[in-house]
């Protein structure tokens, strides 16, 4: 007895095959770093808008925390009232803050009456620079830096808005930084702040 051997013919890959495996490779790796790139833009984007989000509602809530602290009516003198400049220029406030001036002995900032003492020796201003984007606070020849990237800071009170109390005042703020990859994101706050009788 004899085997019959059936000898198969291997068949190697065509280069039809190569070329259709490699042009379907191609594709899919295009795909993929399209969706990788496009991926990474969102995530910078969405990084860059939250990161200038946290930044406008720290810097309002620190100005909205000391505004809450000045007035708009006292009637002592010299006065101790909350200035703003008339609009288009209403991009700083001057305010003075509350402070036991000691002349009474009390250690409250209310005096014997019932007034509020203030510290009218010691103006603090909130102002915007333009040219650098920046928005600081000045006290005693001191700066502090409230916020970069300020693209517009607006103060308005009863004389601007006529809505408004006399003793209310509201501040519009806008920031603004560029990407990365060169896109912009902006962040705008508004507040309203009461201020103190």
């Amino acid at each position: 007895m004899t085997a019959i051997i059936h000898k198969q013919k291997k068949r190697g890959i065509s280069l039809m095959e190569v070329l259709i495996v490699a042009v379907i490779f191609s594709i899919m790796g295009t795909v993929l770093i399209n969706a990788y790139i496009q991926g990474t833009r969102m995530w910078n984007l969405t990084t860059a808008n939250s990161d200038l989000r946290i930044v406008a509602y720290l810097a309002m809530n620190n100005m909205v925390n000391e505004l809450r602290r000045t007035t708009r009516t006292a009637t002592s003198n010299p006065s101790p009232n909350l200035a703003i400049p008339s609009k288009p220029n209403n991009h700083s406030v001057d305010f003075y803050l509350p402070k036991d001036t000691d002349t009474d002995n009390n250690t409250l900032i209310i005096d014997d009456f019932g007034n509020t003492e203030w510290e009218t020796n010691n103006m603090i201003q909130y102002q915007y620079i333009p040219g650098q984007k920046r928005l600081r606070r000045l006290e005693k020849g001191q700066q502090d830096i409230i916020a970069d990237d300020v693209e517009l800071i607006e103060f308005e009170d009863a004389s601007i808005t006529p809505s408004l109390y006399n003793d209310e005042l509201t501040i519009a703020l806008t920031l603004s930084r560029a990407t990365r990859d060169g896109r912009t994101v902006t962040a705008s706050v508004n507040s309203i702040v009461k201020l103190r009788n």
